[in-house]
């Protein structure tokens, strides 16, 4: 008989054919016949469909759009529980144990991050986001979400907008449920701040930040964050 899907694990991706494989490899080493990984493809124009296919994984397709992606994700999901992932990620730790025992208590939550660079500055800088993250129980994306699949159908899913769905969704669900904060860090690839430089980036995302909270559109904001 087959086991019961207590965990869904969701990564949404778009041209993610570099960093996908590392990730799949480890989750399937880790997880549980009581996991599901699903990994939903926004489109891609690389090799991504082929690193998915090569693994033992559910496809799913979406039209491009993060919020998109892994709300398609969430209404297919099996499990009881869904873990949103991107696909930078580095999971070396028993994923499942400390999902399942966060969430007997809290109806959600999210692991710190640490992001791949050694530098100090990079310490620093994932100090910063997890302080602040503690302080307004707003978490993004990068520190991997997760909640009772029941509890984000009820609040709406994310909100299909092109940025900051993981804020916006945050602000809405803080003020019922408060969350579930694992120490366990979560690793997240340090690339954008080493393309755009430390400094520069934490400016750039603080303003983003800033904007969307003064009403700014989300489309123009995305705009800005993809913009060389």
């Amino acid at each position: 008989m087959q086991k019961k899907i207590s965990l869904s694990i969701i990564i949404p991706v778009r041209n993610e054919a570099s960093h996908l494989p590392s990730l799949l490899n480890a989750l399937q080493k880790r997880k549980s016949d009581n996991t599901e990984v699903i990994v939903v493809d926004g489109c891609s124009e690389d090799d991504t469909l082929n690193v998915i296919c090569h693994k033992k994984n559910r496809i799913l397709h979406s039209e491009p759009g993060r919020a998109q992606q892994m709300n398609t994700g969430a209404r297919h999901a099996k499990g009881k529980y869904l873990w949103f992932l991107h696909a930078d990620s580095k999971v070396d730790f028993d994923f499942e144990s400390i999902i399942e025992s966060g969430l007997k208590n809290k109806k959600w939550g999210w692991f710190n991050v640490r992001l791949s660079n050694t530098k100090i500055i990079f310490r620093v800088i994932e100090s910063m986001m997890n302080y602040r993250s503690k302080i307004t129980s707003v978490a993004t994306g990068d520190q991997g979400i997760f909640i009772h699949k029941n509890i984000f159908i009820e609040q709406g899913l994310f909100p299909s907008i092109a940025l900051m769905e993981d804020v916006k969704f945050s602000k809405k669900i803080r003020s019922s449920e408060s969350p579930f904060i694992s120490d366990t860090p979560l690793e997240t690839s340090a690339r954008r701040w080493e393309e755009d430089g430390p400094i520069r980036t934490i400016f750039k995302m603080w303003t983003l930040r800033l904007l969307f909270f003064l009403g700014a559109s989300p489309n123009w904001l995305n705009k800005q964050y993809n913009k060389k």
